[in-house]
């Protein structure tokens, strides 16, 4: 009997240091807060539309419709439909200069019977009323020399016939920059033909606008 008194106080006293054991490990932190700190991974803030700014996609073709503005459509933002071998980027001593915004830069012609002017064609299809544009002539070998800019208009007839008018144009020199209005109201196809007094030069046009109906 006294035995098994003393057994079952054995019995108990150990329950009891197990209870006390368990409690205290319940009250004990989880891991150290240093370590705890090491193991946490910081998430950055999702990037906004107004974190990343504006960024310019890569031009991979040209656009097959224009880009309006509160003024108009840049002409440049066009697909070319025709004389595009007449077109060539901006002289490098003109990059950069004052003016110079958003240029269409066209080839002057050699000045032979069988290259007599050079013209680039793009489709309005009736879309817009008026164009202006600045011409600005350049020549590198003869700044005295003129150029002249018109633009022609192309409509197609009810009977299938096309309406090719002469809208006129400018002429200027180098250093002279001059504006050029005219009217495109249900056009079709606009051409902008030049001609220039040296063959060595080049013609730009600047902050080419259309306007829509």
């Amino acid at each position: 009997m006294t035995i098994a008194l003393t057994l079952l106080g054995i019995l108990i006293a150990a329950a009891s240091l197990g209870r006390d054991y368990l409690d205290l490990k319940k009250r004990e932190p989880n891991s150290d807060p240093a370590a705890s700190a090491s193991r946490t991974t910081a998430t950055a803030p999702a990037q906004t539309a107004g974190d990343r700014g504006n960024v310019d996609q890569e031009n991979t073709g040209e656009p097959t419709g224009g880009q309006s503005t509160p003024n108009g459509v840049h002409l440049d933002t066009l697909e070319v439909q025709g004389g595009k071998d007449n077109l060539v980027d901006l002289p490098r001593a003109l990059r950069g200069q004052p003016g110079y915004q958003r240029p269409i830069t066209i080839t002057c012609p050699r000045n032979t019977s069988a290259d007599k002017y050079r013209e680039v064609t793009y489709p309005l299809l009736g879309r817009y009323v008026d164009l202006t544009t600045v011409v600005r002539p350049y020549f590198p070998d003869d700044s005295q020399a003129k150029a002249y800019v018109s633009v022609i208009t192309s409509t197609k007839q009810e009977d299938d016939t096309v309406n090719r008018l002469d809208r006129g144009g400018k002429t200027t020199r180098q250093g002279a920059p001059v504006q050029l209005s005219v009217d495109v109201e249900k056009t079709d196809e606009l051409t902008i033909r030049v001609q220039c007094e040296s063959p060595t030069g080049l013609v730009v046009l600047t902050e080419t606008l259309l306007t829509p109906r």
